[in-house]
Order: structure tokens, then C-alpha cells, then sequence
């Protein structure tokens, strides 16, 4: 690491490593308390996005705490002194208690393909593309490389440090003088040529054809990794180019990497591969090969998909993203029960193009047999029809709708400590919204859908069956990578 303009040197504590690490270098996570350190004695200023850090002096220099925010994506840190400021930049990543890099990545993919299953039902013929994007690229794919990127710098470093090599074999004449070894397949040489070059009884040839083995990175593998840097970089300069501040500023620092990337020594010479990749037994096997493979992989799928969500989703809102995801697998689950109906309403059209329609506080409405509907962030308030609320505007995120009788989901990406008190909120729903016809209570039953379960100390199970049947509430573990089995149940149940 370069030296700080500042001259002051930030180190957190890893609990993991049991270790002070440098600032820039420490992994983050969602909501967690981070102790910090500096030698230097100077008086300076510690920001986290642009809020002030308290500190305490010591006797070796300065020390305090921070909180990393509920939420994943890039932190800016921001160490001021009377002479120069230093910028630090690190990465908070998701909440491995709720949920692991892998699982978010499927959160992504489930919710695309859900989608495009959808799409097919439903009978619209159009073209499909991403909003404010050309064909081929979509927010979601932009939420991959800016969630990722750090995982295949980490990654391409690996390569760097130990890439792919062989051994080339070539047969070549050169003076007798540069000669180094003599094998037997040179002396047979001698004997069959060497007259040719001067060579007597008593002379060597001038000139010997030897053996020359050479050290080469031109591997297939090698040449793979470049042709897709070259494809990421296409890729990130089209992102660059959206009317999105943000995507601007990180496709160019993301542009400047692979820049640096292409320069390194095994990669010069190379020529990229033409033609289609395939995946060899190091793409198989190899322990860093194999990733950087997957991540391109991966990469490449949404391409294959092009919906876009209508809003941009911020990659730092990973609560939306599982709520919308929750959304998808029940509908998934109403489709393999064969009770949708109508999938048109959850897309919307614009400019000639038809995109996934999920965002908050816009109803997304799917129509289920027999006059049921699924209903995404459904509005209701005072003068809403054929329900209102009597005391305040309530957004439910997820309510199935069936013969006047509503059944609300809450999905909590990061629930509370305390169970019981989340559940305590949605009592809200059970009694605060009525039929307007009769002035009756319409909520039937009301759920939290989680990331993990959360067994309380105490002999209640909220994710029981038993408890689910006798209370009309509780919880229902929605975990990527799981199968919904106790929910599809009850989902029969209603029907």
C-alpha cells in the first residue's frame, strides 16, 4: 500500500484473523461494530461517508469504533489533516448470517428466470430489453459485476501471482559456442549434418542444431482470460455510458483495472482466443482457474435473460432485492399448483418493450383462478377500495387476495433480535384493515418470510405448523437454494 498523503495509517481489528488490518483491506460486514487504531499523534478527522467517527487519544495515538449500515455496497472513508485528506475506499458485503454471497447471487438468477417463465405464460409477443440499456445488458447484470468485481480482482491477483505455464520444445541452429547441453539426438545430428558445417574428425560443425526449451504463458487457458477481459471491458464501456452518475464513476474505476489487468507480464505476447470457449479439466479443477471461469459463467447468463426491474435497484438494497425474490417464488409456487391465471399485469410496457414491473408502493398484480389475485406492495388506505385502513396507510409487501379474505407476507431480510416483537407489527394488518362494504376484518392470516430461522429461547416455535394452524400467524423460512415445501402446503390449503 502506497503511503497516505496524510501520513495517517487506519488499522481495524478482524475478528476473524485475529489481527489489526489495514483499512482498505479489512473485510466488512452489514451491521457490525468495528474497532480501530492509528499510531500517529497528529490532530485529524475520520469520516464514513462523509459523517464524522468519534476517537479517543491514547498514549500510542488515536483509537475508536464505527458501525458498518444494514446495508451492502461501497463505504468511503475520508482522513483529514490541516495539510492533506486521503480517500479509502472498502467494501461492506452482505450479512453472512442472513445471507452468503452465493445465495444473494441466486436471489438474482431465481428472480430473472421466474420472470422469464412469466413472460412466456402470459402471451405477450415483443421484443425484450432493459430499460435505458441496449439490448444484451441489464441492471441485474450491472448488480453482478459491481457485487463480484472485488471477488475477480481478488481472483485475477491469484492468476497474476502463479499463472498457467509449459515448457516449448524447438529445434534450432545456433553457433557450437552457445551450446549448453549435448544429448543424443545432437550428437546423431553431428554425424548425419555436421560435415555440411565444417565439422572433421578432429572439429566440431560451426553451427549445431540443438534442443532450445523455453518457458511460455501461451496456454489455452491463458488466452481464454484474455479474450474475456477483453469482452468485460466492451461490456463496462457500455455501462459507462448510462445516464447514471453512479454506473459511470464505477465503470470507469472498474475499466481502469482491467486496463491494468491486460498489462501484466502473462499475459504479453498472448493473442485472445477466437472462436467458442470451452471448459477444460483446469476450468474443471483448477482451484483459481475454476472461479474465474464461474464468475464469467455467471456473468454471461443474463444475457440469455434481458427483463429489467422498471426502478434502478441499488445494489446497497438488499432488503428490496429479497423482497422481490419472496414475490417470485410464491408466485412460482402458484404456478407449479397451477392456479395463475394472468402474468400480464406484472410487466409493463414502454418505448415498444415490455419490463418486469416490481417496485415499492406500485401494485404489481397478478390474477389467480377463481377471481384470486397475488398482489405485490399493495396500498391501502383510507380511501382505498374494497378495503381501507381506519388508522394508517399500509404498504403490505405481498397479500394473496381470495374470496375476501386477504393473506399477508412480510418479507424481513434482517429481522429484529426479538421475533416475537416483528410478529407483534404485523397485528397491524389483522386488525387495521376492513371490508369497506361491511366494516369487517378481511385479514385472514399473516406471515414473516425470512432468510434464516430464528428459534427463540423460549418453548414457541413461530415456524410450527401446529403454531401456524392455531394462531392464524407466524414465520416461513425463504432461504435461495431451499425448497418451500411446509409453505406450498399451506398455500393448497387456501385453494
Amino acid at each position: 500500500m502506497a503511503p497516505l498523503n496524510s501520513g495517517v495509517n487506519i488499522q481495524v481489528w478482524d475478528d476473524h484473523q485475529k489481527n489489526w488490518v489495514q483499512l482498505n483491506k479489512i473485510y466488512l460486514e452489514e451491521a457490525k461494530i468495528y474497532r480501530w487504531r492509528t499510531r500517529s499523534k497528529e490532530s485529524f478527522q475520520l469520516r464514513m461517508q462523509h459523517l464524522s467517527l468519534p476517537m479517543t487519544k491514547t498514549h500510542e495515538g488515536w483509537e475508536g469504533v464505527f458501525e458498518t449500515p444494514s446495508q451492502s455496497g461501497m463505504v468511503s472513508f475520508t482522513v483529514s489533516t490541516q495539510e492533506d485528506e486521503d480517500k479509502i475506499e472498502n467494501y461492506i458485503y452482505t450479512d453472512h448470517r442472513k445471507l452468503t454471497e452465493k445465495q444473494y447471487q441466486s436471489l438474482l438468477e431465481d428472480l430473472l428466470k421466474e420472470a422469464s417463465i412469466c413472460f412466456q405464460q402470459s402471451g405477450l409477443e415483443t421484443n425484450i430489453s432493459a430499460s435505458g440499456f441496449i439490448r444484451e445488458y441489464s441492471m441485474l447484470q450491472w448488480m453482478y459485476i459491481e457485487s463480484t468485481i472485488y471477488k475477480l480482482r481478488n481472483t485475477f491477483q491469484k492468476i497474476e501471482a502463479h499463472p498457467l505455464r509449459n515448457l516449448r520444445k524447438e529445434e534450432v541452429l545456433m553457433r557450437r559456442e552457445r551450446v549448453k547441453s549435448v544429448t543424443p539426438r545432437t550428437i546423431a545430428w553431428i554425424e548425419r549434418y555436421g560435415e555440411s558445417f565444417g565439422a572433421t574428425p578432429t572439429k566440431l560443425p560451426s553451427h549445431i542444431q540443438t534442443t532450445k526449451v523455453e518457458e511460455t504463458f501461451d496456454v489455452y487457458e491463458n488466452r481464454v482470460i484474455f479474450l474475456q477481459l477483453n469482452e468485460l471491458e466492451s461490456l463496462l464501456k457500455t455501462y459507462r455510458l448510462i445516464n447514471d452518475l453512479d454506473i459511470q464513476k464505477k465503470a470507469t474505476q472498474y475499466l481502469d483495472w482491467i486496463s491494468l489487468w491486460k498489462k501484466a507480464e502473462f499475459l504479453q505476447g498472448l493473442r485472445p482466443l477466437s472462436g467458442r470457449i470451452k471448459i477444460t479439466q483446469v476450468f474443471r479443477k483448477h482451484p483459481v482457474y475454476r472461479i474465474w471461469y464461474q464468475w464469467f459463467l455467471s456473468l454471461y447468463q443474463f444475457k440469455t435473460i434481458t427483463f429489467d426491474i422498471e426502478q434502478k435497484l441499488s445494489l446497497k438494497d438488499t432488503y428490496l432485492l429479497y423482497e422481490m425474490w419472496c414475490f417470485m417464488q410464491i408466485i412460482r409456487t402458484l404456478r407449479e399448483l397451477g392456479q395463475l391465471n394472468d402474468t400480464s399485469e406484472l410487466f409493463t410496457k414502454k418505448d415498444g418493450y415490455y419490463f418486469l414491473r416490481l417496485a415499492e408502493n406500485k401494485e404489481s398484480v397478478i390474477k389467480l383462478n377463481n377471481g384470486g389475485k397475488l398482489i405485490y406492495q399493495k396500498i391501502i388506505q383510507s380511501n382505498t377500495n374494497p378495503y381501507y385502513s381506519y388508522t394508517q396507510r399500509m404498504i403490505p409487501d405481498i397479500v394473496i387476495d381470495f374470496q375476501n379474505q386477504l393473506y399477508v407476507m412480510d418479507p424481513k431480510y434482517r429481522i429484529p433480535a426479538n421475533l416475537p416483537m416483528a410478529l407483534g407489527e404485523m397485528h397491524k394488518y389483522r386488525d387495521g384493515i376492513v371490508a369497506r362494504d361491511e366494516d369487517t376484518r378481511v385479514v385472514n392470516e399473516v406471515y414473516i418470510l425470512t432468510p434464516t430461522e430464528c428459534y427463540m429461547p423460549s418453548d414457541k416455535d413461530f415456524y410450527d405448523v401446529g403454531f401456524h394452524e392455531r394462531y392464524r400467524m407466524g414465520a416461513y423460512c425463504f432461504s435461495p437454494g431451499e425448497t418451500n415445501e411446509f409453505f406450498k402446503v399451506w398455500v393448497e390449503k387456501i385453494f
